[in-house]
């Protein structure tokens, strides 16, 4: 899902134009670092809403050294 809004917010970004005036009323994209920032902040929500939370807990035994 993220690099699917990732590859949105690049391709508006290429397309897109900063300001658009239609009628007196006028409007402007963000800026790119912004939507990087987005794309950052949605991928870290996507990320901690797995159940493992990047944890991942190993028994180590050394050889040699038994039960």
């Amino acid at each position: 899902m993220a690099d699917t809004i990732a590859n949105n917010i690049e391709r508006d970004a290429i397309n897109g134009v900063a300001s658009v005036s239609v009628d007196g009323t006028s409007t402007t994209a963000m800026s790119m670092e912004d939507r990087i920032k987005a794309a950052r902040y949605l991928a870290g929500q996507q990320a901690a809403a797995q159940n493992h939370l990047g944890l991942r807990f190993v028994r180590l035994v050394p050889p040699g050294g038994g039960p």
